[in-house]
């Protein structure tokens, strides 16, 4: 679709929906103080008890901040609520445990203006600030990429882009059905229909690797038959999800170099669990046709 140029400086809703991290909402919160760019407006969808991040929140009175109170339904459905508000000419969902740079939203402006006709930028990611981000040419990115590195906290879109796109409330944390993820990839495929998506480097965001606290079972279990799930509902290829079981077994090697014992027990968990989702999702249609 044709994008209308932006202007100048242009306005940026940042959505977020949290549930149960204190600590780490307030680290997302000190690191968009120290945007250099400032013309932003942050959305808190609040799933937590009735004054759980009245102190903490008190200590950001600087930032500006509209919260909204919300029964906890589920993420997807906390980010369609902020949706109905947003007025950014830029949109982006942060997840409450990730955190900026500070040149993440000026990078972010520069990239758009870099690319007038891209509709969605996707950054990059790493767990630390001083790791290295991982090798990613700038540029266009086609419906298969999508799946790397194109996680929630790094996905910013044109306004015009998602207008009438929602999270689909089946996905996602907090729902208490078994599809514990793939909101995110599930937005960004239906926003990459309607508009050019491109990867852009120096737009960098942090986020804790599952690595570094191993995911439970039940979790592992959840995001499996939800990315099962996306690739069935977009109708995906059979080959790109077997590929999709088997891709923890293909990274099982490097992270046991990488990280040792627990790189290999994830990946493996991993393998399984998908593998698992893979013969029920199916089973689940036979029965069904």
């Amino acid at each position: 679709m044709p994008l209308p140029l932006l202007p100048d400086s242009p306005s940026i809703d940042l959505l977020i929906a949290t549930f149960g991290r204190k600590g780490e909402l307030d680290r997302l919160l000190t690191s968009l103080e120290k945007q250099t760019y400032k013309n932003f407006h942050i959305w808190l969808a609040d799933q937590n008890p009735p004054g759980f991040l009245d102190d903490m929140l008190a200590s950001h009175s600087g930032l500006p901040l509209t919260r909204i109170m919300l029964s906890s339904r589920g993420v997807s459905a906390a980010r369609n609520s902020l949706l109905a508000m947003a007025q950014g000419e830029l949109i982006a969902f942060p997840d409450d445990d990730c955190w900026y740079a500070p040149d993440t939203l000026a990078n972010v402006v520069d990239a758009f203006c870099k690319h007038p006709q891209c509709g969605v930028l996707l950054g990059v990611w790493t767990p630390r600030e001083d790791m290295p981000p991982p090798c990613s040419k700038e540029g266009p990115v086609g419906r298969i990429g999508l799946f790397r590195q194109g996680g929630t906290c790094v996905q910013f879109f044109r306004k015009e882009v998602i207008e009438g796109i929602r999270f689909d409330p089946v996905l996602g944390p907090g729902t208490g059905l078994p599809y514990g993820c793939g909101e995110d990839t599930d937005f960004l495929l239906y926003a990459h229909t309607k508009a050019k998506v491109c990867r852009c480097p120096s737009i960098r965001v942090f986020h804790p690797s599952p690595l570094n606290t191993l995911p439970n079972k039940d979790k592992i279990q959840s995001y499996a038959s939800g990315r099962i799930f996306l690739l069935r509902k977009h109708k995906f290829s059979l080959w790109f999800q077997i590929a999709t079981v088997f891709f923890p077994l293909c990274m099982m090697p490097i992270d046991g170099l990488r990280r040792g014992r627990r790189g290999i027990v994830y990946r493996w968990t991993m393998f399984r669990a998908r593998l698992r989702a893979f013969f029920a999702q199916r089973t689940t249609e036979r029965r069904r046709g």
